[in-house]
């Protein structure tokens, strides 16, 4: 693999992590054993990377792939009662696809509505969704009342609410 393609599997596996690592614990049951499952997921990630459809999400991808670890280790440990049986491992990862594909197009509107939000509404959201302070908070580190920062907070979300529809709309027409 070289650098170029390194860093795009990379920043793909960093944005997917999350949602695999809570895929694979969903259905392996203890710690240590899910991250395990997890570096093997990793690792066959790594190794079939060149298969990956660029024009699919990566983490609906990279589910599928972790299915057959899962799948595989809990062949392993074929003795142990508290395992899934394989239909469930099915549905499961379905759901997790399904939940991406429909999650990956959110989240790239809300990242490009998020670029055009500036000044004191873009302070606002950090202090309150990047940092995790309440409205009393927010409102003391902008000087403002907590009620001011929780209006300022509320038609910031409403901005980018309408942001967003109006790209997934966009993003709808254009795929018919």
């Amino acid at each position: 693999m070289d650098g170029a393609t390194a860093e795009r599997f990379t920043l793909l596996w960093i944005a997917a992590q999350p949602t695999l690592a809570a895929f694979v614990h969903s259905l392996v049951p203890e710690f240590q054993q899910a991250e395990e499952v997890l570096q093997r997921v990793a690792v066959a990630l790594v190794r079939k990377f060149d298969q990956y459809d660029s024009t699919r999400p990566f983490a609906a991808w990279a589910i599928g792939v972790a299915k057959y670890e899962v799948l595989y280790f809990r062949r392993e440990r074929a003795s142990d009662r508290h395992l899934f049986n394989d239909e469930l491992v099915d549905q499961v990862a379905l759901s997790y696809q399904c939940f991406v594909e429909d999650v990956d197009p959110f989240r790239e509107a809300l990242g490009r509505c998020m670029e055009q939000i500036e000044g004191k509404a873009r302070r606002a959201l950090e202090l309150r969704y990047s940092k995790g302070l309440n409205m009393s908070a927010v409102g003391r580190e902008m000087e403002l009342t907590p009620g001011a920062a929780r209006m300022l907070l509320c038609r910031v979300r409403q901005v980018l609410r309408t942001c967003i529809e109006q790209r997934l709309g966009e993003a709808r027409r254009a795929a018919k």
